[in-house]
């Protein structure tokens, strides 16, 4: 048995990513049905994969037999759509963020529960291999006391006609909002909630109002601290988008694991036992290790979590109180770098 998707925003994302993989790869899911408001983008999504139902209004997606809609319009959208779909008593996966306001996002959770509907948060990178090992390793005690984290990701945006993510009214925010949410998101998987956040926020290189430079301070409740740094003005070909976990036995270091793609590259070094103090700090050759694993379909896999879910099966990493809570956090760093002070979550 398969869950029926319809999809609210068929172009971006759901495009390039989600539609097709889903198509390919899903087990428990199909999509059925489609909705944009751009008639030339529907119909063109619709032909190439082979989708008839395409319509241009929620109202009319949602009067579709389907089960469930996956949501990956612009961020304003959020709200009003989500709403719709649970009042049409349907399950709801929602891209990130998933309202312009905390107190949206509140109010969407408590509706998806008093409707006894799932409702989930697109963080598809909790779906890559290699972050669900690095996850099990930290769980483990591989790294003994958890000590430091850097997630890192970059996109290269110049001002473009048209781009929602340029508009805060749109958009909700820049680089942060964009990016930075899927790296605070999987710090707090790896690490637990953060307690304190310093955040700088500036647009130094491009016209347009949201941040295109973010750097973010994190200490979360164990004591560990985090460092999240998020552009919209570093070469693609430049970005390495790196992963790095440290603790007092030890250290994983990735780099193109945080991202869009399945892959990356991934190396760990475990000591059996934390050290005593060498007073000569010798940096010899250590035995650092590559963690082979086989890529697997982010977009899909999310999906499928859903649908295994919503078929009565256990509820995925992705809920959407996981992306409440990441709002709160990131609420906490705009205000923090709006009074240029930590702010306390």
């Amino acid at each position: 048995m398969k869950v029926r998707w319809g999809v609210i925003g068929a172009g971006g994302i759901a495009r390039r990513r989600t539609i097709p993989e889903v198509l390919r790869f899903a087990e428990k899911s199909e999509i059925t049905a489609l909705m944009d408001v751009d008639r030339e983008a529907l119909a063109a999504v619709a032909a190439a994969f082979g989708i008839s139902r395409a319509h241009l209004t929620v109202e009319e997606l949602l009067r579709e037999d389907i089960d469930a809609v996956y949501i990956a319009s612009p961020v304003a959208f959020h709200y009003t759509q989500t709403k719709q779909a649970l009042e049409a008593g349907k399950h709801v996966l929602c891209e990130k963020p998933l309202a312009l306001r905390v107190e949206e996002a509140e109010e969407l959770l408590e509706l998806a529960e008093k409707n006894n509907l799932k409702f989930g948060v697109a963080f598809m990178m909790r779906y890559n291999v290699y972050h669900e090992r690095i996850k099990e390793f930290i769980d483990e005690g591989k790294l003994g006391q958890p000590v430091f984290a850097r997630a890192q990701l970059t996109c290269f945006y110049p001002p473009a006609s048209g781009a929602w993510r340029q508009k805060k009214a749109t958009g909700g925010g820049g680089a942060l909002t964009d990016m930075g949410c899927h790296c605070v998101d999987l710090l707090e998987w790896f690490f637990g909630e953060t307690r304190e956040v310093f955040g700088f926020l500036d647009t130094i290189t491009h016209a347009y109002e949201v941040e295109d430079t973010s750097t973010v301070l994190l200490k979360f409740t164990n004591g560990a601290q985090g460092f999240v740094d998020n552009f919209f003005n570093v070469p693609d070909e430049a970005a390495r988008n790196v992963l790095e976990v440290y603790g007092t036995k030890g250290a994983i270091v990735a780099q193109h694991t945080i991202g869009q793609d399945p892959g990356g590259e991934v190396w760990y070094l475990f000591l059996e036992e934390e050290k005593g103090y060498d007073a000569l700090q010798k940096r010899v050759s250590s035995p650092w290790q590559k963690l082979e694993l086989e890529p697997k379909p982010l977009y899909a896999r999310e999906v499928d979590a859903m649908s295994e879910w919503i078929l009565g099966g256990e509820k995925p990493r992705i809920g959407a109180e996981v992306g409440l809570r990441n709002m709160r956090v990131l609420a906490a760093i705009y205000r923090s770098a709006a009074e240029k002070r930590a702010v306390a979550v």
